[in-house]
């Protein structure tokens, strides 16, 4: 018994002091930058495809500029699943020059198709 208490003290020690430690990461998400949203809307078309098929939809996405100067989605959710991998695809080939963003930053961004 005294064994599985002192078992469990450590374990509890251990688990606190590596919750304190650890590196606490920016819940909140930067404003984008002006030049890049500006680069972003005359690069992203509406797609032919999807106008002709009536899609319409949401995409939202996390995105950072990579160190090749190219925007790179992080993470991206989407109502009409065609139209995130579009936006996706798209994205990844404009090249971001001077973007004006914080190296490593993340930042949100909403495309809306209607």
């Amino acid at each position: 018994m005294k064994n599985s208490v002192v078992v469990l003290i450590v374990a509890l020690i251990f688990g606190l002091t590596t919750i304190a430690s650890a590196k606490k990461l920016p819940t909140v998400a930067e404003k984008l930058p002006a030049n890049l949203k500006e680069l972003i809307v005359e690069n992203l078309e509406y797609p032919n495809q999807a106008k002709a098929e009536l899609l319409e939809g949401d995409v939202w996405m996390k995105i950072c500029v990579s160190d090749q100067s190219t925007i790179k989605v992080v993470d991206i959710s989407s109502t009409n699943p065609e139209l995130g991998v579009y936006v996706k695809k798209e994205l990844s080939s404009i090249f971001v020059e001077n973007p004006g963003c914080k190296d490593g930053q993340v930042y949100y961004l909403k495309v809306r198709f209607d």
